[in-house]
């Protein structure tokens, strides 16, 4: 167990949800948080905002450079007793090990972390164990993107095969998108062509102590919402739980834990699905907290923190609490310009400092609404967005 005296360092693109957990602790904590928004600072002793220190970086490589002198630079004035780590770093295999020297990551190692994000490996591993996935062929010129993507079949995904969030996946309708897309992706690295399967964006999130696992919930994902500012397969938020049979849970359920285990991942981590006709198609793994962490916790009464810590020290809980209601997560993205304005109402986070130049495109807030059922939370969440969206003047901006 780690004492209620420890000092931990989170760091995180969105840090903000691991920090209010941990700080529910009282543990003593210090970030290293991308955004900087407003209502982090409640939760930490000390935060250090990437987007402040970084201005012109533009790139992930030289972000995540900087998240890791940030953390040397807090290790110098602290002693920190050990590291949780978000999101924003699941491709980058030589960070974790350089984290390592700062202080003890809790959590799974660079080894199991670069195994469980290599697409191509972990849906030969799925098929092992009976799991569906989409047809996908990594392409290195734009010929072979043309090939690959007759072979598979228009449409299909183009996307890199490092990154998350949705961030970079473009659908192509036909040969010349391909190629155009492909031309936009090849400078950042890999390109994957792959099947496109239409159906529900789903998520499981489990705890495991690297041999065994347990699921904790299965969630809806929302994906691409125009009506929260998103667009294409960018990540905006989820429904926890999902609504769906006993039938697909159990499939979902038995495909997860096996997987998990088959991996000897730690912690807390979580696997992305679409489901087509009832049947679970494999995404990818993310190994580290998810973005549902919050949603989960209104749901199940779990600190999710706490259980990812006592996991990956061997302990697992004894049962999970049956789910209690459904909790609502909707990112609102930036539908036009706009200058910041102060956001006082209940139920939202990852707030945006008042003053700030918002473009396009850009997160701002997150709003996050528990009901006693479904329709009633995602009722509560549209009237909020709407309520917020309405403050939004738009704003012509230098650029």
């Amino acid at each position: 167990m780690v004492g209620n005296q420890s000092t931990v360092l989170v760091l995180g693109f969105n840090a903000r949800p691991i920090v209010s957990s941990a700080k529910r602790l009282g543990l003593k904590v210090l970030v290293v948080d991308y955004w900087g928004d407003v209502d982090i600072y409640k939760y930490a002793d000390e935060v250090l905002v990437v987007n402040e220190w970084g201005k012109g970086l533009d790139t992930t490589k030289s972000h995540t450079s900087l998240f890791l002198k940030l953390a040397q630079n807090l290790a110098e004035k602290h002693e920190i007793d050990f590291i949780l780590v978000g999101s924003g770093f699941d491709d980058q295999f030589q960070f974790w090990e350089e984290l390592n020297k700062v202080a003890p990551v809790i959590g799974n190692t660079s080894e199991n972390i670069k195994k469980s994000r290599d697409k191509i490996r972990i849906y030969r591993e799925a098929e092992k164990l009976g799991i569906h996935s989409p047809n996908s062929i990594i392409v290195k010129s734009v010929e072979d993107a043309v090939e690959a993507a007759e072979l598979i079949g228009l449409p299909v995904v183009v996307r890199p095969t490092k990154g998350g969030g949705g961030q970079g996946i473009h659908l192509a309708k036909n040969i010349k998108e391909v190629e155009g897309i492909f031309h936009l992706l090849s400078s950042q690295g890999n390109v994957m062509i792959q099947e496109y399967i239409k159906g529900i964006d789903a998520s499981c999130s489990l705890i495991s102590d690297g041999t065994s696992a347990l699921v904790v919930s299965i969630n809806e994902q929302l994906i691409g919402l125009s009506e929260l500012g998103a667009k294409d397969f960018t990540y905006c938020g989820n429904i926890v739980p999902l609504k769906a049979t006993e039938q697909l849970y159990k499939k979902i359920k038995d495909a997860s834990e096996n997987l998990i285990e088959s991996l000897n991942l730690k912690g807390s981590n979580g696997i992305d699905y679409v489901i087509r006709r009832g049947e679970p198609y494999l995404l990818e793994i993310n190994p580290r907290f998810q973005g549902t962490l919050e949603c989960v916790e209104m749901v199940t009464g779990l600190n999710i923190v706490e259980a990812h810590i006592e996991a990956c020290q061997g302990i697992l809980p004894k049962s999970i609490p049956q789910n209690k209601g459904y909790a609502v997560k909707n990112i609102l993205f930036a539908k036009h310009d706009f200058i910041m304005p102060e956001l006082t109402m209940s139920g939202i986070f990852d707030i945006t400092k008042p003053g700030s130049v918002i473009r396009r495109g850009k997160p701002v807030c997150t709003i996050q609404i528990y009901a006693s059922t479904r329709s009633g939370a995602l009722f509560k969440a549209k009237r909020v967005a709407e309520r917020i969206y309405s403050k939004f003047r738009k704003t012509r901006l230098n650029t």
